[in-house]
């Protein structure tokens, strides 16, 4: 067994080395086949990454078929929530609503492409053109008010039908139709003549309330007064990119100008603006980052040429892995594409790696075709070895259930193999074609490499002990990394869309907070009817203190069993619509006025119980139909019952309520932020530890082909261990949290760190002390520079605004860091110790 493993191992090594010979060769013989051959590949590659759209929405980077987040995604698309747009006006309550009706009319008449933007616009309970409509509800539910009014307050209702109490009411309509009450007033007063809406109203418009606003104003007031939120609906979805860009540039013509602070959220405006932000903090780490990369490669190398060629080689290897890409990928997302810019890192090593090599060798006296031949055939090796470690555990993530490291996956390890390739194939021909024999070539920097070398070499068991400790150290720092689920962390911390979240949660949130129950079926009745075990469970909740409010159709109209309870006190007042007309005749008023309203007392609607499809019908065609919406939907997959719980943090076991939930009603569905964060982290869990794992497995496995020796395996993953430790450590101790993109950096450290230990290890194993030192010079001036690229290509996102990019950014420096110190000090330290060089 163990003879045909080393066969394999001998065959694959002696594979390697033919195909960089090949390389060597058709680079040497055939440039010009080289150059045709690649650019007829940029160009298909360029045809097929014409295909691919980019994407932004933050939901689309993880798996929507988790029970949580696919209702989740069900309840934006029922609420249209997905598609509207917010305004939140900020500042003196008596101003705010002038400035919101002055706002209301320009987006109303605001237009994209000659048609209308906005098909509704809403900043208050009802408007004045739904006066009649809004009478018409008042009449229904002064006629039925066993159906709306609260049954706690029964005593109150029947009080309202006592002789004093009726006087008192009619008392307070004259006045009221004696005063300045306007058209809608007057219908209002006319509908109702009993003043029963004042018991009835409040309830239905805390119902329609998803957020936390003064219940004494007809607007979408803050409790505190200080923030107005509008509601508006564009005409289009968020999906037309064009119209979205053209209806944010007519947002801000409108709300420019006004005296009070306008803010805008929502998902066209968040598209457009987080599309920009996260193109210009890409092309802007892109550019800055690869004029840092130059920069250092030219300040080591002094070759224009070799400099000047990086930028084409890193192009060709994007160009090719976007292209590739578009044959598996229809959209990509702008996150997934961030991590490009690890290839900019990336793809420089290789080309570092081959030059240092070939600089070196032209030093020492070998012609161009010689050093060349040894950069490729021998370097390449470490190269080939290396660039296969650090793609296939990203090529291992292509399979991963969320969205945002498949794609990750796919981009960084294609955009590895490709840059490798389109090094090894372009390097070479450029280096033949600028460089002559009697160019002179000087000693490269040191680096104060040397005195590494010496210091590891004089104090081996130290320096590794003290890296056992500062391992265990890192360790004990890294259990208390704690990781945060927040998806809105993820976004540009001073995007416009992020500080109108923070100020809904300041001033509009009814608690910080919440729950969605959904129960399904296929009628109305059925699921009004399983509702009722939820709403049950959520006023025993409230009675316990465990939850701050809730919000059902439930708690909006009353059931058949509270309306029958109210019904049968109501009939023992022995109120009669005649006695009511005797005393509006009485009080002077004209009864006809009345007719309608005295009608339906005659038909006995006082002890009537309404079917609840019937209430439901009557406040769907007033002004509240929101009412209803936000409560009870209705779609192709049939009727969906919702119930909303607002708590504070640690106020609700959100783990014990969903299973007492699943007792109660088995088939119900629940959401929520925290649910959500918990199913993603599952998720990201499960792929990184696949990816980890798989990664590393693939990693030893080459690595064993590699070397074919314990030792090299261990010089080559003892860094990766040290760097991934050190990072978890580091971002504990500097409060750094984890969140779903930066738990992948892990296994960028698998991938990328075994490399810097690997080119060590395969240029010192052996030889003379003299010559190890020498090799060690040359291959950890690689390395070092390799990680200086890598932290300038991708570590440079740690300073953009955009959260999930920062985040990442600041996890590369951290492992890039201690990973390639540790092979810089470590690995040779080791080697000291192992091996017993020949002098």
């Amino acid at each position: 067994m163990f003879e045909l493993l080393n066969r394999l191992l001998v065959w694959s090594n002696a594979q390697t080395i033919r195909h960089l010979g090949w390389i060597d060769r058709i680079t040497r013989q055939s440039p010009r086949l080289v150059i045709v051959s690649l650019l007829a590949l940029v160009f298909l590659s360029v045809s097929s990454l014409l295909t691919i759209h980019f994407e932004t929405d933050i939901f689309r980077l993880f798996p929507a078929d988790r029970p949580a987040m696919r209702l989740l995604l069900d309840s934006l698309e029922w609420s249209g929530g997905a598609n509207q747009a917010y305004f939140l006006l900020e500042g003196d309550p008596a101003v705010l609503p002038a400035e919101a009706s002055r706002l209301a009319e320009r987006l109303r008449t605001l237009q994209v492409d000659g048609a209308p933007a906005f098909k509704l616009v809403v900043y208050r309970i009802y408007e004045e053109s739904e006066a009649q409509s809004f009478a018409d509800l008042v009449a229904f539910s002064a006629a039925h008010p066993a159906a709306f009014v609260p049954l706690n307050d029964t005593p109150a209702l029947l009080e309202r039908f006592k002789p004093k109490a009726v006087d008192q009411a009619l008392d307070q309509l004259t006045a009221e139709l004696a005063g300045s009450i306007g058209a809608s007033g007057v219908g209002l007063s006319l509908a109702d003549p009993l003043g029963l809406r004042s018991l009835i109203l409040p309830r239905l418009k805390a119902g329609s309330q998803a957020l936390d606003m003064d219940p004494a104003s007809p607007y979408f007031l803050s409790r505190d007064g200080r923030v107005l939120i509008m509601i508006a609906e564009p005409v289009k979805p968020v999906q037309e990119m064009a119209f979205a860009r053209k209806l944010v540039v007519g947002i801000n013509q409108a709300r420019s100008g006004s005296p009070v602070k306008i803010s805008c959220a929502g998902a066209h405006i968040s598209a457009v603006i987080d599309e920009a932000a996260m193109k210009y903090n890409i092309l802007s780490c892109i550019l800055s980052s690869l004029v840092v990369v130059l920069g250092i490669f030219y300040a080591v190398y002094r070759r224009i040429w070799p400099t000047l060629m990086i930028p084409v080689v890193l192009a060709v290897g994007v160009l090719l892995a976007l292209g590739t890409a578009g044959l598996f990928l229809s959209s990509i997302h702008i996150i997934s594409f961030a991590f490009m810019a690890l290839i900019i890192g990336l793809g420089t090593d290789y080309s570092i790696h081959l030059y240092d090599r070939f600089h070196t060798e032209r030093v020492a006296g070998a012609t161009t075709d010689q050093a060349v031949s040894l950069a490729v055939v021998d370097t390449g090796q470490g190269l080939f070895t290396a660039a296969t470690t650090t793609a296939l555990p990203f090529l291992a993530l292509g399979w991963a259930e969320v969205r945002a490291l498949s794609e990750l996956g796919l981009l960084v390890g294609l955009g590895v193999i490709f840059s490798l390739y389109a090094t090894l194939f372009l390097m070479p021909v450029l280096l033949r074609k600028t460089d002559t024999s009697d160019r002179l070539y000087r000693a490269l920097p040191g680096l104060g490499l040397v005195r590494l070398w010496r210091l590891a070499g004089r104090w081996s068991r130290p320096l590794l002990w003290g890296a056992g400790g500062l391992v265990l150290f890192f360790f004990l720092l890294s259990l208390r990394t704690s990781f945060d689920g927040e998806l809105k962390n993820l976004q540009p911390q001073h995007s416009e869309a992020f500080h109108a979240q923070e100020l809904v949660e300041q001033h509009l949130n009814l608690a910080p907070k919440s729950l969605l129950v959904a129960v399904d079926g296929t009628s109305q009745a059925a699921v009004m009817q399983q509702n009722l075990a939820v709403e049950a469970l959520a006023a025993r909740l409230a009675a316990e203190g465990r939850l701050q409010a809730w919000s059902s159709l439930g708690q909006i109209m009353n059931r058949r069993a509270d309306q029958e309870q109210i019904v049968a006190r109501l009939q023992g007042t022995g109120f009669r619509a005649d006695e009511l007309a005797k005393k509006l005749y009485d009080k002077g008023f004209s009864v006809a006025s009345f007719e309608s309203y005295l009608n339906k007392l005659r038909a006995n609607s006082l002890t009537s119980v309404l079917d609840e499809s019937v209430i439901i019908a009557q406040l769907e065609a007033s002004p509240l139909r929101g009412v209803v919406d936000r409560h009870l939907v209705h779609d192709r997959s049939g009727w969906h019952s919702l119930t909303y719980l607002y708590f504070k943090a640690g106020q609700l076991d959100q783990a014990g309520f969903v299973q007492e939930l699943a007792k109660s009603v088995p088939a119900a569905r629940v959401t929520g932020t925290d649910l959500v964060s918990q199913e993603l982290l599952a998720a990201v869990r499960r792929s990184a530890v696949t990816g980890v794992s798989l990664g590393s497995l693939l990693v030893l496995a080459l690595l064993l082909t590699h070397f074919k020796s314990l030792n090299g395996i261990v010089a080559s993953l003892g860094p990766v261990l040290f760097g991934a430790v050190a990072m978890l450590g580091t971002m504990a101790l500097v409060g750094m949290k984890l969140n779903f993109m930066n738990i992948m950096v892990l296994v960028t450290i698998v991938g990328m760190g075994s490399d810097y230990g690997l080119h060590i290890q395969h240029r010192c194993a052996e030889g003379l002390t003299e010559q190890q030192e020498q090799n060690f010079i040359q291959a950890a001036r690689s390395v070092l520079l390799s990680a200086l690229t890598t932290v300038a290509g991708f570590g440079s996102l740690a300073f953009t605004d955009y959260g999930a990019m920062s985040s990442i950014g600041w996890a590369t420096n951290y492992g890039i860091g201690f990973t390639v110190l540790a092979a810089l000090l470590l690995v040779p330290a080791t080697l000291r110790l192992v091996t017993t060089p020949r002098r």
